[in-house]
């Protein structure tokens, strides 16, 4: 039995609840499984039963050597990595365009931290980490351990195959950030899946898989991790009260990936046909690259050369389309997809962008100076210990900052604590505010900075 025929059947059990929740299962919906650790349910922090058979369900659907539920996203994902593969005075290498999290990670355990910084394209986009960067970046910092993201928010791959084989070879650990990236594997077209290849990939199944927000994986392979470490540092970091409701999802999920084996097959035929109006856009355009380079289900539509910004398209998109995208920038909109999307919503789309096209001119978008490249003067733990004083934006030139300024989504900083604010940091952030682009970090327009 699954832990969610397990959870169902408990839920119709004639079993009065002395116990937590304090909403005793009396209301409907999922308060009918919400439960504490009763028995027959087991333990996340403690599997011997059901959980543990679950996590092997997930390893084997995987391929991994071990897999773990997560209850708190990928977040808690790569806190708990990064402190079980490093100890305090460790030199580890971040891709530049990693999420908060990560930078989290880094600063709690004290790390020495290094930076990877991929190459951006004319919209601002980060593309994949090459093999070059990691080798280069390993020689440069002898690093203990590497975190790579990808595919990234946009859904660029780095070639993890090969830059697993030049980690393992110079003995440095690989912690892959997959956040956007459970499904990967299931599908010809969907390629570079990190699990097997990483010492640790981290995975959100909600993003691309249904499950409900919050639910991840973390997948352990090869030897130079100590899996109990990291079962120790999720306990420091996930809840104590793991919620059964989200465990209940992951559990159907797997239920979902192992019954349906055509929907991977069904869902690229829905991409594949999607993408046949990238030649019908006269002004947007649909970006398309390979398989090997960028994962299709994410549609990224550049407003480049067609006068509108991304806020303005996503704009148009919700309140004359009824269609909300995921991300929306200075010069272009993501709209993230997943086997759960129907024919129907994909015809939405783009008869709404053939439609939109139509009305737009041939005018050239002028983007900010964009810069992510680290101007790190301290470690960023160093900064984070310091005395701080809050400032206007406007005058934090030359000063160290001491809080993640995100552009979000996706959360990939433009400063972080230890980095001297320049001007440019500055100009971007007040662009992106005038675009009505979400910037967090910032409290009424001042940021803390080093006293």
């Amino acid at each position: 039995m699954s832990l969610k025929g397990k959870l169902e059947e408990y839920s119709k059990s004639n079993i009065y609840p002395f116990h937590m929740p304090g909403h005793k299962r009396m209301l409907d919906g999922p308060y009918k499984i919400d439960l504490t650790e009763v028995e027959g349910v087991d333990n996340l922090h403690h599997p011997e039963g059901i959980i543990s058979d679950e996590q092997k369900r997930i390893a084997r659907i995987y391929n991994s050597k071990e897999s773990l539920m997560l209850v708190g996203g990928s977040t808690v994902g790569n806190l708990a990595a990064i402190y079980a593969a490093c100890s305090e005075g460790d030199t580890i290498i971040i891709q530049r365009n990693s999420h908060k999290s990560v930078y989290n990670g880094a600063i709690i355990r004290h790390l020495n931290v290094e930076y990877i910084n991929p190459k951006w394209d004319e919209n601002g986009i980060f593309h994949g980490v090459t093999e070059e960067m990691v080798t280069e970046a390993i020689e440069k910092y002898s690093p203990k351990a590497i975190v790579l993201t990808t595919p990234s928010y946009e859904g660029y791959h780095c070639n993890i195959e090969e830059i697993s084989k030049i980690a393992h070879e110079n003995g440095v650990i690989l912690i892959v950030d997959q956040a956007h990236g459970a499904h990967l594997g299931f599908h010809p077209d969907f390629k570079h899946s990190a699990v097997g290849y990483a010492d640790i990939t981290i995975q959100s199944l909600h993003k691309t898989l249904p499950c409900l927000t919050q639910t991840g994986v973390l997948h352990i392979s090869g030897d130079l991790v100590d899996a109990y470490k990291i079962k120790e540092a999720l306990e420091i970091f996930e809840t104590s009260s793991p919620s059964y409701v989200l465990m209940d999802s992951i559990s159907g999920c797997l239920d979902y990936l192992e019954g349906k084996e055509d929907i991977f097959a069904d869902y690229v035929d829905k991409l594949d046909d999607f993408y046949k109006i990238s030649g019908q856009l006269t002004h947007l355009e649909i970006i398309t690259e390979s398989d090997d380079i960028k994962d299709k289900g994410k549609i990224v539509i550049s407003t480049r050369n067609s006068g509108i910004t991304g806020v303005e398209l996503a704009e148009i998109l919700r309140e004359k389309y009824q269609i909300e995208t995921e991300l929306s920038s200075f010069s272009y909109v993501l709209a993230m997809t997943s086997i759960m999307d129907t024919k129907e919503g994909f015809d939405r789309l783009k008869l709404a962008l053939t439609e939109i096209d139509r009305t737009l001119s041939e005018e050239k978008i002028e983007l900010p100076a964009i810069s992510f490249e680290s101007s790190k003067v301290m470690e960023p733990f160093e900064a984070k210990n310091k005395a701080t004083e809050s400032i206007r934006l406007s005058e934090a030139a030359g000063r160290i900052a001491t809080v993640i300024v995100c552009l979000y989504p996706p959360g990939v900083p433009v400063i972080v604590p230890g980095e001297e604010i320049k001007e440019q940091n500055i100009k971007l952030i007040k662009e992106a505010v005038e675009k009505n682009i979400q910037v967090t970090g910032l409290i009424s327009g001042t940021i803390s900075v080093v006293k």
